[in-house]
């Protein structure tokens, strides 16, 4: 380019900058699905304390039970999505005891690892809330029987 004031020439350079940010996708995978009743699930949230495990670590005494139990449904899950560029997968676990006593047929007593020792939650037992149900729904049943008689 010639410069009109002072006939010198140079050149003119333009730098364009752009930045590109990913937000991770995450997932939450809680396994197994079936038959672990939803309030076991949240009391071992509330108060379990989870162990975390890797899947790459083979030593993990874990990774083979994880991987006989959940391999079929965890590995479409880690096959690399179109125009990835990196993961990080995180994998915890607990054990707990679901116990039923036959001199307390009403509850159901779980234990959950703590870092301070078991902690025993007392619950319900399925039966006793059925139970609990079917009283609630015959008062308010006589209820209204007891306010239609009235007027």
């Amino acid at each position: 380019m010639t410069h009109e004031h002072c006939a010198g020439t140079g050149r003119t350079v333009e730098w364009t900058e752009g930045i590109i940010t990913r937000t991770p996708k995450t997932d939450q995978i809680k396994l197994p699905e079936p038959g672990v009743l939803y309030w076991a699930r949240k009391l071992a949230d509330q108060h379990a304390t989870w162990t975390p495990t890797a899947l790459a670590d083979n030593n993990d005494p874990l990774h083979t039970r994880v991987q006989k139990d959940f391999g079929a449904t965890l590995k479409p899950l880690l096959r690399p999505h179109h125009q990835e560029i990196a993961r990080r997968t995180e994998l915890r676990y607990v054990r707990f005891a679901k116990v039923a006593l036959d001199e307390h047929p009403h509850r159901i007593y779980y234990v959950f690892p703590t870092l301070s020792g078991p902690k025993v939650v007392v619950q319900p037992s399925p039966k006793r809330i059925w139970q609990l149900a079917g009283i609630v729904a015959g008062l308010f049943l006589l209820l209204v029987l007891v306010s239609r008689i009235l007027s």
